[in-house]
């Protein structure tokens, strides 16, 4: 059997454990009893070739009486494993934007996909990953679109080619629960939503790329590719990048126009499920 490689994320959380652990008196066999796990595998948690789930961490933290101190750092090494590093920067930013600005040619948004069409992504864009791996990514994602909650969430205007609305990634019924929610979030004035009709001749050619605007301080761009990405603060870059939104906007539909549309898209994946 291949050895487990240690994962640096995880080598933190068990070094804290073992600290807890020893701290508290206790000893591995001790926890592995009260776990009803193997000795094995709470060694493992300490070495960091193996990761606990959300439950497991939250009992870990009450046995070795850690406060909460050991579950807080598992949610927070947690959060950005959800997520490549490259894009921790603007996950980080999105709490504090008052305006999100995007255009997704292909897909869409993480903060607007239900649950359903985030594994479906996840999923395709991870052909390797197990489902527990999958799940943490579905999670994290998830706990991102936690901007949507309370006064202080920001604007949205999302552009969208009508082809991302109309494919059934995940399936007839994946797609009509996901244009639902996007009807609910359009009429709840969340989001404004635009989409560019498949017939558009003059299609400014572009591609994903979000502004974010903030009360204090200058609008930042965020772009990114198949293996990267980065948030851009050049005036000129983002100038550049705010007239292109201009320019979609201009060829897409207007919001009233677009939701219709997204009434008749889901209509049609409706009569498939």
């Amino acid at each position: 059997m291949a050895k487990r490689k240690v994962r640096p994320h995880a080598l933190r959380w068990g070094t804290e454990l073992r600290k807890f652990r020893n701290q508290a008196g206790k000893t591995q066999s001790w926890l592995a009893r009260q776990m009803t796990c193997s000795n094995g595998l709470v060694c493992g948690f300490e070495q960091g070739t193996h990761w606990p789930s959300k439950a497991m961490a939250a009992e870990l933290d009450k046995l070795v009486q850690a406060n909460g101190d050991l579950f807080g750092l598992w949610l927070r090494l947690s959060e950005k494993r959800a997520y490549p590093e490259w894009m921790s920067e603007r996950v980080q930013a999105e709490p504090k934007a008052t305006l999100v600005r995007e255009f997704e040619p292909v897909g869409l948004s993480g903060l607007l996909q239900t649950e359903a069409y985030a594994r479906t992504m996840l999923k395709a864009g991870n052909s390797f990953a197990a489902s527990r791996e999958i799940d943490e990514l579905v999670e994290g994602r998830m706990r991102r679109q936690a901007i949507w909650e309370g006064p202080a969430s920001p604007r949205m205007v999302a552009i969208y080619n009508e082809m991302v609305l109309t494919v059934p990634t995940g399936g007839a019924r994946v797609m009509s629960d996901q244009l639902n929610r996007l009807i609910e979030m359009v009429e709840a004035d969340t989001i404004r939503l635009h989409v560019i009709p498949a017939d558009t001749e003059h299609h400014p050619f572009i591609s994903s790329f979000t502004l974010l605007s903030f009360s204090d301080q200058p609008d930042a761009l965020y772009v990114e590719d198949a293996v990267s990405g980065r948030m851009i603060t050049e005036v000129e870059h983002v100038q550049r990048m705010d007239r292109v939104f201009s320019e979609l906007l201009g060829v897409a539909l207007s919001p009233e126009k677009s939701l219709k549309a997204l009434y008749e898209y889901r209509r049609t994946f409706d009569h498939g499920t």
